[in-house]
């Protein structure tokens, strides 16, 4: 019998010098992986039902968590093509789910803002990973949310700046 993701055979938690082992290092991997695709699959049903993908939740979701953001600072953080993000940002504004703004001081610059559909779906969407979220979060408590998020950031920084 094996041990189930994220626990050693016996069951014994890590220490702190056995948690850079590889094979520690490969379930938190695996877990970051399993966790990812079950918060994906989570709005497989509505975003079936709204004729979208995972690629166009994604785009709400940086939208509506950074209002005003610009085509580039969202292929900073997707670092997906360009060709890619004009295809999935086109049918969400054609759907009149994101709209382009312009500033005054620069008509060049599009910022993108969710529209009242936009939001709602963006919202109903984060409403069913949320309930996931907050159920994993409570159980696993304060101090490993705040470690899980530590750890995630110096990830997501890339290994120019650890």
């Amino acid at each position: 019998m094996t041990a189930g993701m994220g626990q050693r055979a016996g069951g014994a938690s890590g220490s702190a010098h056995l948690f850079l082992r590889e094979e520690e290092m490969r379930l938190g991997y695996e877990a970051m992986l399993r966790a990812g695709r079950e918060l994906a699959q989570i709005c497989g049903d509505c975003l079936q039902q709204e004729k979208i993908g995972p690629a166009h939740q994604r785009v709400l979701f940086l939208i509506a968590t950074h209002p005003g953001i610009t085509m580039s600072g969202l292929l900073t953080v997707l670092a997906i093509t360009k060709q890619s993000l004009n295809r999935v940002l086109q049918e969400l504004v054609e759907r009149g789910f994101v709209e382009r703004r312009t500033r005054a001081a620069d008509l060049r610059l599009k910022l993108l803002h969710l529209t009242e559909t936009g939001t709602a779906l963006e919202a109903r969407l984060f409403d069913l990973q949320r309930e996931r979220m907050t159920r994993a979060y409570r159980e696993a408590g304060g101090q490993a949310v705040d470690g899980f998020r530590r750890v995630l950031a110096l990830l997501a920084m890339g290994p120019e700046r650890i």
